[in-house]
């Protein structure tokens, strides 16, 4: 595997309102608009904060114990094959949205790691 740059860092939070409201009034990151009821906004937001994009995502289970990072990688499904051949956990399967195929795995300390592929062959 190859890892090309990180593509963005996620924050695990257990209340997505109070979390963008707290980025937005409290730290004045600019927060991007509901995009007219996407049904990902309130599991995941994606903050502009150039270079690296700082996201936001709703999970309680792993809120504030630490951040995740997206690791950019050529071929989602291929990373996850070798992360697994080598006997480590993969906590979640391949799976595609509209701009991007990403997976989760753990480090050795049960840090959570996104293996991360931009469809338009972006990274960073």
């Amino acid at each position: 595997m190859n890892v090309r740059a990180i593509d963005f860092v996620a924050i695990h939070v257990a209340d997505m309102k109070r979390s963008l409201a707290f980025y937005g009034d409290v730290l004045g990151i600019v927060i991007p608009p509901d995009d007219a009821g996407h049904p990902m906004h309130h599991m995941w937001a994606e903050l502009d904060t150039h270079p690296v994009t700082l996201a936001l995502v709703h999970d309680p289970a792993h809120a504030g114990k630490g951040c995740g990072a997206a690791l950019a990688v050529a071929d989602v499904a291929a990373a996850v094959a070798e992360v697994r051949a080598a006997g480590h956990p993969v906590v979640m399967e391949p799976f595609e949205t509209p701009v991007c195929f990403m997976a989760s795995i753990a480090d050795p300390d049960g840090n959570i790691l996104y293996l991360h592929q931009r469809k338009d062959g972006t990274a960073g």
